[in-house]
């Protein structure tokens, strides 16, 4: 089944010159920086196939969201422009060489924390169970896919959260990328964040783009540099409060970057960060203790029965390299537009 979109929201690209530009090659220090072409928003068609949708392009393969195989929901593959893979492909390929086989519960890009003590990050005692699934609506947005989804304590029926995602496609030649904006509601009890690093909106990258190799773990050349929006580099960016966080390098000998923004919107903005060097992101607000030193619990944050609490995040994958000015002007970009309204076809 195929659905064919046109007319996407138009990303705003701008272009360095002069001044500017040499002030921000001088903020990247000694790393080289290119000019990226202007080019127009490509078309995006959804592709059902099975427990995947998958998500086109231009008429090429940008990820397949996965919404039944695994404990979770889970966007895998993704791929840049030039269809560079951007993230890992263990464990969803058992085979892959020069992957290093931790934390099996990183799967590409996902969205789980643990609630009321029960684990759905690390995958030991919920599950996520995605019951509903839409991609037509009134009045667009014709790049949307919405999933609405259960988080479950394990043998329980009843849900310990509803949570319903929605899912916003878009690139040219230069990005790709995916505004995320999450509903969590406590449909049916209230819940809890809890206060812990393991969380939230996540992404694992492709070995290339580590900090640190792990040789013993089959990893053993990696390309990758790491900045946050404040100007810490590095491994240190764990833990810190920023706006956006840029993971960039080489994958497979081809100069790439990640960027993931945290919408002002959201609770606690700038957010904190569990950015680790062999290629985690994740966007946390309630890892408060862990993170800044706080008391323990004090990151927690309850939702009451009927309450729901709302997150907005984009992810953008660059073929090529990028300036400091640029991501902070797509940035400012994601942080202006307004939460999507969406209305299906069959609530007509």
């Amino acid at each position: 089944m195929r659905f064919s979109t046109a007319g996407l929201l138009a990303v705003l690209w701008i272009v360095f010159v002069g001044g500017a530009f040499q002030e921000d090659a001088a903020t990247l220090g000694d790393e080289p920086v290119i000019q990226g072409n202007v080019s127009s928003p490509t078309d995006v068609m959804f592709e059902q196939r099975d427990v995947k949708t998958d998500v086109l392009v231009g008429g090429k393969l940008f990820t397949s969201l996965d919404f039944s195989t695994y404990k979770k929901p889970i966007l895998y593959p993704i791929y840049a422009p030039g269809q560079i893979p951007m993230t890992r492909s263990w464990p969803m390929v058992a085979s892959s060489d020069g992957e290093s086989r931790d934390h099996p519960h990183h799967k590409s890009l996902w969205t789980a924390h643990e609630i009321n003590g029960i684990d759905f990050w690390g995958e030991k005692g919920g599950i996520i169970k995605t019951v509903k699934l839409e991609t037509a609506f009134v009045n667009g947005p014709p790049n949307a896919i919405r999933t609405t989804s259960h988080w479950l304590k394990q043998d329980h029926d009843t849900p310990t959260l509803t949570d319903r995602t929605t899912y916003l496609f878009g690139g040219d030649d230069k990005s790709r990328w995916i505004n995320v904006h999450l509903e969590f509601e406590a449909s049916d009890q209230a819940f809890q964040f809890d206060d812990t690093k393991e969380g939230l909106f996540a992404i694992r990258t492709h070995p290339d783009l580590r900090l640190k190799a792990n040789p013993k773990g089959g990893v053993s050349e990696v390309f990758g540099r790491a900045m946050n929006s404040e100007g810490v580099r590095g491994k240190e960016i764990w833990g810190k409060k920023s706006k956006w966080l840029l993971y960039f390098g080489k994958i497979q000998g081809k100069s790439v970057a990640i960027a993931m923004y945290d919408h002002p919107s959201n609770l606690r903005h700038p957010t904190t960060w569990h950015a680790r060097d062999y290629g985690l992101i994740a966007a946390n607000p309630f890892g408060l203790h862990h993170f800044l030193g706080q008391k323990k619990g004090s990151g927690a944050y309850q939702v009451k029965k009927g309450d729901q609490l709302n997150l907005r995040y984009r992810i953008e994958f660059f073929q090529g390299e990028v300036t400091t000015a640029e991501i902070e002007s797509r940035y400012r970009h994601f942080a202006e537009m307004p939460a999507p309204q969406l209305v299906p076809l069959e609530d007509r």
